[in-house]
C-alpha cells in the first residue's frame, strides 16, 4: 500500500512539474543589422535580472518566462538601442524573427563609413565586452583589411600575441611571449593534431589554414572550466564560417608580385551559402586558394663546441607555395530550440622548393697552402601538409538551459612529394666538392679545436655589419666555383613522415539556468589520439671508380636562379662567386642514370637499420578524458562571479627504440597524470562602458611529443646529439590576471592590465658539450624539467577613431597595443635565466583611414629577442633575434557588389636573425624574404 502511495505522489509531482513548465515559455530571435547577424548583442528584460547575449550567429533564446508582457531592450556597441514589447502566451513559444539595429551616426558621410570596418570592430568588441573571461576577438572582415593570408598571421596584431615565421609566412602562435607549445590553438573549440617537417611539439603550424575560412578569432588570455586548458600562455580559437541567414555568393580574384623571386602571386576565393525558403536547412561552401612564388636569401654559421665557425652556409631558396582550404558547413533547424550541424574542413600546403647551398669548410683549412674545401648542395623537395576534419553536433535549448554536443575526427599529416621518384620521396640532396680553394689566412685561427673562422666579437674577421668583411674570406676576390673542379661527393635522401590522428573527439555540455542570477554548467570531453613519426637520412657514395664532375652533367647544368642578387639587401656581392648548378631535372636524371654506381654509406646514414635516428622514429598513443563543473552567479547588476574546476586525465604511451649491445630494441614508456585545474573569474561592470576583470586560474601543458621519445639521434654533419626524456612531468601554472576596459560610444576600446604566472616543472632544451662514440665537442641537447619559474607582465591597448577631431582628421583612427614582460627560471645546474621563447616586449601600431568606400591601413609589428636554447655559458645560448615588419592593406568599394583591394607585405624587409649570445654580433642564421604585392577584386552578390 505504501508503494502505491509513493507512486501516486510521484505521478502527482511529475504532473505538477509538467504543468508549471508548460506555463513558462521561451522567446527566440536573431539580432542583425542591414547586412549580417550581430553576435554579442545584449538583450535586457525590464524588471528582471535576465541579461541574454546573442551567439556567433546573432541568435538568442530567453527561457523560462511566465506568461505576460515584457519589454526587451536590445543593445550593441556603435548601434542605436531597439526597444521591443513582447507578449508571451501560455499556449506557444514566441519567435521574434529578425530584430534589426541601426548604426549610430552624426551625418550622412558617416553612415557610409561605418558600413565598412566599423561594424566588424563592433561585432568583435561586443563579444569581448560581454565575455566574462579576459579575451580579445577579431571578426572576419576585420581580418580582411590587412594582408594576412593564414590563420597564424591574423592574430599577430592582438596585444600579447606574436608569431614565428617560415620563409616569411606566419606559422606558429605564441601568447604573452611564451613558447608556441604552451598555447592552446583550436578550431571550433577542438585542439588540433600536429604534423610538421622538423617540429615535434604540440604547437600547430597554421600556414595550411587560409584566413578566408575564418569567421571569428577568440584569443583567450584566461580560461574558463568549459575550455580545454592545455595552454599556459592562453588559447587561440579559430571559428570557421557557418551557413549565412540569406543567400550569399562571394568571389575574390587577385594577383601580385614577389620582388625577391621576381615572379607572381595569385589568389582565388569563393563563398556560396544560404538557406531554404523555410530557413530550416542551411548550407555553405567556402574555398580559398593561394599560389605564390617566393625566394629567401639566408646564411648560417655552424659551430662545434666553441664560438668559432667551422662551416659557413650560403643558402639560396626559391619555390612555389600553394595553399588550398575548403570549409563546408550544413545546418538543420529541427525546431526554434533545436539545431543539428555537420562540418567538414580540408587544408593543404604544398611547397615545391629548390635550394642551392654553398658551404665553406673553414675546418678543412690547410695552413700549408692556405686552402680549404667548398661544397655545393643541390636540393629539391616537395613538402606537403594535409589537414582533414569532420564534425557532427547539435545545440538543443531547454526550458531552463541548453545542451550541446559534438563528435569530431581530425587527421593531420606531413610528407614529402615524389622527388626524385615515388619510392624515394624525400628532401633530395646531391653534393659536389671543390678542394684547394684559396682562403685568406687572416680569417682562420686555431684555439685548440682545429681551424675556425671567428666573429669580430671574438677577435676574428667575420663581421655581420660589414658584408665585405663577412664575405671576404676568399683569397681571390674573382673566385668562381668551377664545374670542372667540383666532384660528386654524396647523394642524400632525407625522409620525414608524420601522421597524427584524433580518431575521436567527443564533447558534451549541459547548461542549467537555476535562476535569473545563477547558471550551472558541466560537461565531458574525450580524445583518442594516435601519432606516427618515421624518419631516415640515407647517404649514397660513388662506388665504381672516380666520382663524376659536375661538368659531366652537360645539358642539365644551369646558372643559379637569382644567384647574383643573393643578399642584395646587405649590399653583398658573394653571389658573384656562385658557379653553375644542377637543374631540378638534372637532379632527377642523376639518380635515374647512376643508381648502379651508388652505394649506401652506413656510417653517415641515419636510419633504424643502422641503429640510428632513434629519437625521430616513435609512436604515441594518448587518451585525454576531461570533466568540468562551473557556476556563474550574478551578485548584482555590477558583479558577476564564475567559479569551477576542470579535471583532465592524460594517459600517454610512447613506443620507440634503444640500442643495447649493438642491437635495436623496442622500448615503451607510459605516463599517466591527472591535472586538477580550479578557476575563478570576477567581472565588475562599473557602468555600460567600463569593465574590470579578475581571473585566478590553474592551467597546464603536456610535454611535447618529441621530448618524450625514449631514443636519441646523433647528427654527424652538425656534431650534435638530440635526445628525448620519457619521464618528463607536465608543466603547471597558477595564473593571476587583472584587466580594465573602457568602451567608447563610437566603437573603440581603451584597455590595460597586469598578469602573473607561477610555473612549476617548465620544460626546456638543456644543452652541454661532451663526447659521443669517440667524437669530441659534441653538443648534446635534451629536454629537462627546470625548477620553478615565473612570468609577469603589463598589457596596454587602444583602439580609437578620431571622429572627435574636425574636418578631414575625423576619418583617421589608430590601434595601439604593447606588452611588457619579465620572467625567471633556474636550470637544474643552478643557472638563472629567463623562460625560453619569452620576449620582453611586443608592440603593434596601426594607423587607418576610412572615408566613404575607401579604406587604408598601415600596420607595424615588433617582437623582442628571446632565447630558444640555453647552454651553461651565455655565449653558447641560442637567441631568436628581434623582428619587426610593416604591412599595408587598402580597398575601395566601387559599388555594393564590387571592391578593389591592394596589399603590400614586409615593406621594411628586415632580416630574421638567430644569434649566439644576447647580441647580434655572433649570428647563427640570417634570412631575408623580400617585399610582396597583391592586387585584386572582391565580388559580393
Amino acid at each position: 500500500m505504501k508503494t502505491k502511495s509513493k507512486k501516486l505522489l510521484l505521478l502527482i509531482f511529475l504532473c505538477f512539474i509538467g504543468w508549471v513548465s508548460a506555463q513558462k515559455r521561451s522567446v527566440t530571435g536573431i539580432v542583425s543589422d542591414e547586412n549580417q547577424p550581430l553576435p554579442g548583442a545584449s538583450i535586457k528584460i525590464k524588471g528582471l535580472s535576465k541579461n541574454i547575449v546573442t551567439d556567433l550567429d546573432g541568435k538568442f533564446t530567453i527561457t523560462d518566462l511566465p506568461t505576460g508582457e515584457y519589454n526587451l531592450q536590445v543593445g550593441y556597441i556603435g548601434y542605436e538601442n531597439n526597444n521591443i514589447t513582447v507578449q508571451v502566451k501560455s499556449e506557444e513559444n514566441t519567435d521574434l524573427g529578425v530584430i534589426t539595429l541601426s548604426q549610430k551616426h552624426k551625418n550622412i558621410d558617416e553612415v557610409v563609413v561605418t558600413a565598412t570596418l566599423k561594424n566588424s570592430e563592433a561585432r568583435a568588441l561586443s563579444l569581448q565586452k560581454n565575455a566574462i573571461n579576459i579575451s580579445n576577438v577579431i571578426a572576419s572582415d576585420g581580418i580582411g583589411k590587412l594582408p594576412d593570408r593564414n590563420a597564424a598571421e591574423t592574430v599577430q596584431r592582438v596585444q600579447g600575441v606574436s608569431i614565428e615565421r617560415d620563409q616569411g609566412e606566419g606559422r606558429f602562435v605564441s601568447i604573452r611571449g611564451l613558447p608556441p607549445f604552451w598555447a592552446s590553438t583550436t578550431i571550433n573549440g577542438n585542439r588540433l593534431p600536429t604534423a610538421e617537417e622538423e617540429t615535434t611539439s604540440r604547437a600547430t603550424a597554421f600556414d595550411f589554414f587560409p584566413t578566408e575560412l575564418i569567421s571569428y578569432v577568440h584569443v583567450n588570455k584566461s580560461f574558463t572550466p568549459d575550455m580545454e586548458a592545455d595552454g599556459i600562455g592562453g588559447g587561440v580559437n579559430f571559428i570557421t564560417k557557418t551557413p549565412p541567414m540569406k543567400q550569399e555568393l562571394k568571389i575574390t580574384v587577385g594577383s601580385g608580385y614577389n620582388a625577391k623571386s621576381d615572379k607572381g602571386v595569385y589568389n582565388l576565393g569563393l563563398l556560396y551559402g544560404g538557406r531554404t525558403k523555410d530557413k530550416k536547412f542551411g548550407y555553405l561552401l567556402n574555398v580559398a586558394h593561394f599560389t605564390r612564388n617566393w625566394s629567401t636569401d639566408n646564411f648560417e654559421a655552424r659551430r662545434s663546441g666553441d664560438e668559432g665557425v667551422f662551416r659557413l652556409e650560403l643558402r639560396d631558396y626559391n619555390g612555389v607555395r600553394k595553399t588550398t582550404g575548403i570549409n563546408t558547413a550544413f545546418e538543420y533547424v529541427l525546431s526554434p530550440k533545436s539545431t543539428l550541424y555537420a562540418k567538414g574542413m580540408f587544408g593543404t600546403l604544398s611547397d615545391d622548393e629548390t635550394h642551392y647551398k654553398h658551404r665553406i669548410r673553414f675546418d678543412k683549412f690547410s695552413s700549408a697552402n692556405n686552402t680549404a674545401r667548398v661544397e655545393l648542395q643541390n636540393i629539391h623537395n616537395l613538402l606537403i601538409t594535409e589537414m582533414t576534419s569532420v564534425s557532427l553536433g547539435g545545440i538543443h535549448q531547454l526550458n531552463k538551459g541548453k545542451i550541446d554536443w559534438d563528435v569530431s575526427y581530425y587527421d593531420n599529416r606531413f610528407k614529402y612529394g615524389n622527388i626524385p621518384d615515388k619510392q624515394n620521396n624525400s628532401y633530395y640532396v646531391i653534393k659536389y666538392t671543390q678542394s684547394g680553394v684559396g682562403i685568406n689566412p687572416n680569417y682562420i685561427a686555431d684555439h685548440g679545436n682545429g681551424p675556425r673562422a671567428y666573429w669580430k666579437a671574438d677577435g676574428g674577421k667575420l663581421d655581420y655589419k660589414d658584408p665585405d668583411a663577412l664575405f671576404g674570406f676568399y683569397s681571390d676576390p674573382n673566385f668562381k666555383m668551377d664545374a670542372s673542379q667540383m666532384r660528386f661527393t654524396d647523394l642524400e635522401f632525407y625522409k620525414v613522415f608524420v601522421d597524427e590522428k584524433d580518431k575521436i573527439v567527443a564533447a558534451f555540455n549541459h547548461e542549467l539556468n537555476i535562476s535569473d542570477r545563477l547558471t550551472l554548467k558541466y560537461g565531458f570531453k574525450y580524445r583518442d589520439k594516435e601519432r606516427t613519426a618515421k624518419f631516415s637520412d640515407i647517404f649514397y657514395n660513388w662506388s665504381n671508380g672516380t666520382a663524376p664532375l659536375l661538368s659531366q652533367s652537360g645539358q642539365y647544368i644551369t646558372t643559379q636562379p637569382n644567384g647574383p642578387k643573393y643578399l642584395s639587401e646587405m649590399n653583398a656581392h658573394i653571389g658573384n662567386t656562385f658557379g653553375p648548378v644542377l637543374s631540378t631535372t638534372g637532379m632527377d636524371q642523376f639518380w635515374f642514370q647512376n643508381q648502379g654506381n651508388l652505394k649506401i654509406n652506413p656510417a653517415d646514414s641515419e636510419a633504424l637499420e643502422y641503429n640510428k635516428a632513434l629519437g625521430r622514429n616513435f609512436d604515441v598513443f594518448e587518451k585525454h578524458a576531461d570533466a568540468y563543473g562551473m557556476g556563474t552567479y550574478k551578485i548584482n547588476d555590477k558583479i558577476t562571479v564564475l567559479g569551477g574546476i576542470r579535471l583532465s586525465n592524460t594517459n600517454t604511451k610512447v613506443k620507440g627504440y634503444n640500442v643495447i649491445d649493438d642491437k635495436l630494441v623496442p622500448v615503451e614508456n607510459t605516463k599517466k597524470y591527472l591535472a586538477v585545474l580550479p578557476m575563478l573569474h570576477i567581472k565588475y561592470t562599473l557602468n555600460d562602458k567600463t569593465n574590470l576583470r579578475f581571473a585566478a586560474t590553474r592551467t597546464f601543458s603536456r610535454p611535447n611529443f618529441g621530448d618524450l621519445t625514449p631514443g636519441g639521434t646523433y647528427i654527424e654533419a652538425d656534431n650534435e646529439f638530440k635526445g628525448g626524456n620519457p619521464n618528463l612531468n607536465p608543466t603547471y601554472s597558477i595564473n593571476l590576471d587583472l584587466m580594465g576596459e573602457y568602451y567608447f560610444s563610437n566603437v573603440g576600446i581603451l584597455s590595460g592590465g597586469v598578469f602573473y604566472k607561477s610555473i612549476t616543472d617548465p620544460v626546456f632544451q638543456d644543452s652541454f658539450i661532451g663526447t659521443y662514440n669517440g667524437n669530441t665537442g659534441v653538443q648534446f641537447t635534451a629536454p629537462n624539467n627546470g625548477k620553478a619559474a615565473s612570468l609577469g607582465g603589463l598589457e596596454l591597448g587602444l583602439n580609437r577613431r578620431f571622429d572627435f577631431l574636425p574636418g578631414f582628421l575625423q576619418y583617421f583612427g589608430t590601434q595601439l597595443n604593447a606588452t611588457f614582460m619579465t620572467s625567471k627560471m633556474e636550470k637544474p645546474s643552478g643557472r638563472k635565466v629567463a623562460l625560453p621563447y619569452q620576449a620582453k616586449e611586443l608592440y603593434n601600431v596601426q594607423l587607418f583611414f576610412e572615408k566613404k568606400g575607401f579604406n587604408a591601413r598601415l600596420a607595424y609589428n615588433y617582437k623582442g629577442k628571446y632565447a630558444v636554447e640555453y647552454a651553461e655559458d651565455d655565449i653558447n645560448d641560442t637567441y631568436y633575434g628581434k623582428y619587426s615588419s610593416l604591412d599595408f592593406g587598402g580597398s575601395y568599394q566601387f559599388t555594393k557588389y564590387l571592391m578593389l583591394y591592394a596589399d603590400v607585405n614586409n615593406i621594411l624587409n628586415k632580416p630574421l636573425i638567430y644569434h649566439f649570445g644576447k647580441n647580434e654580433d655572433r649570428p647563427e642564421q640570417v634570412e631575408y624574404y623580400g617585399v610582396r604585392f597583391n592586387l585584386g577584386i572582391k565580388l559580393n552578390f
